[in-house]
């Protein structure tokens, strides 16, 4: 698979600057670069969250204008993990991590040696997927977002649940390093039933989280929160089903002292619902949060699960050149086939790889884009035949930062 674009980045020469793979003699050099640009690493355990990455897959920017003494002016890695799809399975996904330029060597088009390097680091690694989350200063034109995150303040004080029916579950006060294991278990239960939702390795946890926060498990669920001046700020929820959901909130709704509940949550997540006046949890925000680009649609394609049948062909028009052609998509019985066609095979859609990604996690319909006109139908009908095909019974979400 080639790129124009991405062998127009790689192919500049920009003097004095080399590009290379880290070595583990980096680290400090790394750190104090990662303490420059973000404030830090924002981790409970620098040891964990450097077994996170593979050096092969860390990209390091130098300035070597003087050879003895090469100073790191820009980086950026790829983090191994997986991701899944509506129905259940899971892709494999090189996500896009740490990417910076110091604030000396900007403007020259080292950014772009960086990510025409991390996009040779996925292609090496096999990934399916391609993933990244852009900061507030900059966005990737070449990914489309897959989830959404809605931001909910709750009014503490004037929130209840609208429906008290017991469980018969317990819920447990407890200290993280007591429970690792089992949230560990419960978080994959989750993810693998969440679309967008991204795997989590064994040595996330201790970089995100040590025994400084506070923990409600559920045999079917977690809440992780903070108790910051008069709020409770919810940093990792998870519940599998309505109870633990319901008594979940009902021990955050219990914190008398404080005033308000902050939480992220999916789009379609009901906890407005289980309140009596779904009024008290005020959405304050949505942010979109993975962006992603496939790279592997014939498997991508043969994983997901449909809700209706297709038979057409669809002109993929990528402006990067990765994916452009038309292709045959046959989708019977919820399964689906991505096979190439010749060029000149009449197209009855033509997307762009931003929308189809979109389209394939259930960020947004094939309809909703072709409002926007990024989806042109070429044939009657096949428009609402694909967004059938395509709809999903779950909002993609994802709470793994990276």
């Amino acid at each position: 698979m080639t790129s124009e674009l991405m062998s127009e980045w790689e192919s500049r020469t920009i003097d004095g600057i080399h590009t290379r793979r880290a070595v583990e003699s980096d680290w400090e050099a790394l750190r104090d670069r990662y303490d420059r640009a973000f404030g830090g690493v924002h981790t409970k355990n620098f040891d964990a969250w450097k077994q996170q990455f593979r050096l092969e897959d860390i990209a390091v920017i130098e300035d070597v204008t003087v050879p003895r003494a090469p100073r790191v002016v820009g980086t950026a890695a790829i983090i191994r993990t997986s991701v899944t799809v509506p129905g259940g399975a899971q892709l494999s996904v090189a996500a896009c991590a740490q990417g910076m330029v110091a604030v000396t060597h900007q403007k020259r088009g080292i950014y772009a040696k960086v990510q025409a390097e991390l996009m040779t680091i996925a292609t090496e690694t096999g990934a399916d997927v391609l993933a990244a989350m852009p900061g507030p200063g900059g966005s990737y034109a070449y990914v489309g977002v897959t989830t959404y995150t809605r931001h909910l303040t709750i009014d503490r004080r004037r929130s209840k649940l609208r429906v008290a029916e017991p469980d018969s579950a317990s819920v447990r006060e407890i200290r993280l390093s007591e429970a690792a294991t089992e949230l560990r278990q419960i978080y994959a239960r989750w993810q693998q039933s969440t679309p967008g939702a991204l795997n989590r390795s064994e040595f996330w946890w201790p970089s995100a989280y040590g025994d400084d926060c506070f923990l409600i498990v559920h045999p079917d669920g977690y809440v992780i929160f903070d108790l910051v001046a008069d709020q409770v700020l919810v940093r990792d929820f998870c519940a599998l089903t309505v109870n633990a959901h319901r008594e979940l909130l009902r021990c955050l709704l219990g914190h008398g002292e404080y005033a308000e509940i902050r939480m992220d949550t999916a789009l379609d997540d009901p906890t407005p619902l289980l309140l009596e006046d779904l009024r008290t949890a005020a959405v304050t925000g949505v942010d979109a949060g993975v962006w992603m680009w496939i790279l592997n649609l014939p498997k991508a394609i043969g994983l997901r699960a449909f809700l209706a049948d297709f038979h057409g062909v669809v002109a993929v028009a990528d402006p990067w050149g990765m994916s452009s052609g038309n292709f045959a998509l046959e989708i019977t019985g919820g399964s689906g086939s991505w096979e190439p066609v010749p060029a000149d095979t009449r197209a009855d859609i033509r997307i762009g790889p931003l929308e189809l990604t979109t389209v394939y996690f259930g960020a947004h319909t094939v309809a909703e884009l072709a409002q926007a006109g990024r989806v042109e139908e070429l044939t009657p009908g096949a428009l609402t035949a694909l967004d059938r095909a395509f709809a999903s019974t779950r909002r993609p979400f994802n709470t793994t930062p990276f």
